[in-house]
Formats: structure tokens, sequence, C-alpha cells
């Protein structure tokens, strides 16, 4: 017996020491293994942004057969004096008279998101498809505005469509681009003869981390400071903004003019921008759509709302309940799963030629 209990006493010492140090090995394996889904692939998207199939979908798309064909105009639109800003913008089959236009995700821009423009424009050659930059992203110019952010590329995109004269014409939105679309169909419904969301962003969880991700981490960063003697407190400056992954992007990209247009732009008017729009996303967390309050998305007075989802539940920034919930508050709303741009197209199309007024020739 006194063996036996030597033994059992033996077996449960290894079974508990194996169990302590459980944690141990996974926190090993967290920190080997790599999820190239959540890694940052790109400084203009989100980390983790390939959490769904649009990415390869949306973001530097291969072409579709027939793409290399489509005609493309290029321009810069200038849209003052209502707006303190220039916009570069692309128009693919620019002798077609069903306007759609296609706004990026992310701090994403046309080098990475005008593939997919092009390929919809290939595959429905009746669509005159337009996609932009933003203002401070891709080719555009820099401006920082007193308001959030997604409220200032809605102000911009309502004099944008008014400068094209495209009016009332389909909006679709990726993500982040959803919600400046989502500005301009609150505000201003006669603009828009139907909006796509593709997908919705919405949530907690993105609340708190894009806030971070596109703009407290500006303001949290030590290395954006400087101190002009040890006793003074921490000056971020535009040169060192410049160094930052994104806006040397921006600045290798753009044109003299527009580098020192973002050199002369004041810092504190950007640190006030990076704020306010955090707050907004932060302030939104609880609601349906990140950056709208419920009872605006209730107020939505627009002749349609398509929301398309990939259909991955992997996606946080995403979320598919945070969908199926707009579709119950958005008037005239529906919902669809649609994975690859096949699958987006026979959504897409029905509904853009069913809801938009063709242009005169």
């Amino acid at each position: 017996m006194t063996n036996h209990i030597k033994l059992a006493t033996l077996i449960t010492a290894a079974l508990m020491a194996a169990l302590v140090s459980l944690p141990n090995l996974f926190a090993a394996e967290e920190e080997t293994d790599i999820d190239i889904h959540n890694d940052e692939v790109d400084v203009t998207l989100f980390r983790g942004a390939a959490n769904n199939t649009y990415f390869e979908v949306y973001f530097n798309a291969l072409p579709v057969a027939g793409a290399e064909n489509v005609e493309m105009q290029t321009h810069a639109i200038n849209l003052r004096p209502e707006r303190d800003v220039t916009l570069h913008v692309e128009i693919f089959n620019p002798n077609s008279t069903i306007p759609l236009i296609i706004t990026p995700g992310g701090n994403g821009d046309t080098v990475g998101f005008g593939g997919f423009a092009r390929n919809v424009a290939a595959l429905a050659p009746e669509l005159r498809v337009i996609t932009y930059d933003r203002r401070n992203l891709g080719q555009s110019e820099i401006t920082f505005g007193s308001e959030p952010q997604m409220v200032e590329e809605g102000e911009d995109l309502h004099v944008l469509i008014d400068r094209l004269g495209v009016a009332p014409v389909a909006l679709y939105g990726m993500s982040s681009g959803g919600r400046s679309n989502m500005i301009v169909s609150s505000r201003y419904p006669e603009d828009v003869a139907a909006l796509v969301l593709a997908p919705l962003t919405g949530g907690t969880y993105a609340a708190t981390r894009l806030s971070e991700d596109y703009f407290l981490k500006y303001l949290h960063d030590e290395k954006l400071t400087t101190r002009e003697h040890e006793t003074a407190s921490p000056i971020m400056t535009m040169e060192a903004l410049g160094e930052t992954p994104l806006w040397s992007a921006y600045l290798e990209r753009n044109t003299t003019a527009k580098r020192e247009r973002f050199f002369d732009a004041d810092i504190a008017d950007f640190r006030a921008a990076m704020k306010t729009s955090a707050e907004h996303l932060q302030a939104t967390g609880e609601q349906t759509a990140l950056g709208m309050d419920d009872e605006d998305l209730a107020a939505l007075r627009i002749p349609a709302t398509l929301i398309i989802h990939h259909g991955s539940y992997i996606d946080n920034l995403h979320p598919i309940t945070n969908t199926r919930a707009a579709t119950t508050l958005i008037p005239n709303s529906s919902f669809t799963f649609a994975p690859y741009l096949p699958d987006i197209l026979d959504a897409l199309l029905p509904f853009v030629k069913m809801h938009t007024p063709m242009l005169k020739q």
C-alpha cells in the first residue's frame, strides 16, 4: 500500500506540474505563431483588415479579363470655396450613363483600391465608376478640419457630387468609406439614389481599436515629440509626423506643392483633428453603426440601402450582428452575403440599375 501511495503521489505531482506549465506553453505558441490575417500588411489599412474574403477583392485586386482595356480619366477636383481641399478622382467608363461612386476603406486610396473599381467597370460597362482619394490620403490635399474625419469626408463628398454633376448617385462604401457615405446620406439625401455598405463597421471592439490605430496613436507616441529644453513640455512637429509610416508614404507619392502644404499645416490642428475623430468613434461603440447614432440610421430618407457582408464571423470590425441590426433601423434596407466579386456584382448591379437614374449624354 505504501508503494501504491507513493506512486499515486508522484503521478499527481507530475500532472500538476504539467497543468501549471500549460499557460507558458500556450504563451510561447502565441509568441511564435503569426496570424497573417492579423498582421499589418499595408500602412493604409487597419491591423486585421484581412480577416475577410473582401481583402483580396478590394485591396490590390488582381485584374479581371478586360480590365486593361477600360478607359480611365484622372482629375484634380477643386472643392473650393466650400471646402479647402482638392481631391484626386479617377473615373472608369467615363462615357457610361449610370454613375457609381466607390469610396475606399481604411486609410486607403486609389492606389490600393483602384483595382476593384476598374474590375467593376470592366464587368459592368454600363456603369460610370468613380473613385477618389479622400482628404489627407493618396494624391489628395492635406486639410485638417474641426469636425470628425468621417464628417469632413462626407462634406467633401457632397461638394464632389455637385462638381461631377451626378446627383442623385449610388454610393458604394467599404468600411470607413461607408461611414463618410452615411454622412452624405444623412445630411444630403437628395445626393443619394442608393447606398451600399460593404461591409458596415460597428461594435465596441471596432470603436476602441480603430480610434487608437487611426487617431490616438499619434497623440500617445513619444517619438513624435521634441523638447526645446529640459523643462519644456513635449512638442509634436509636422516633421516628426512626416516620418511615420502612413504620412511618409503620403509624402513620397505626392508633388512638392502637396508636401509643402503638409509641412505648412498647423500641428495643433492635426492633434485636435485626431482627438475629435477618436472621441467620435468611441462615443458610438454601443450603437449599431460606428460613427452614427441609431436614431440617425432610423432617420435616413434615401430610396434604398443595401448592406453586403462577406459572411466571416471572425471579422470583429464588421460584425454580422451589427449588419443585421442595421436593417431593422434603416428604412428600405436589405442585407445579403456576397463573399467574392461575382457575388458582389450579382447583388450590386440590379440594385444600382433599379434605383439610379441614367445620366444624360
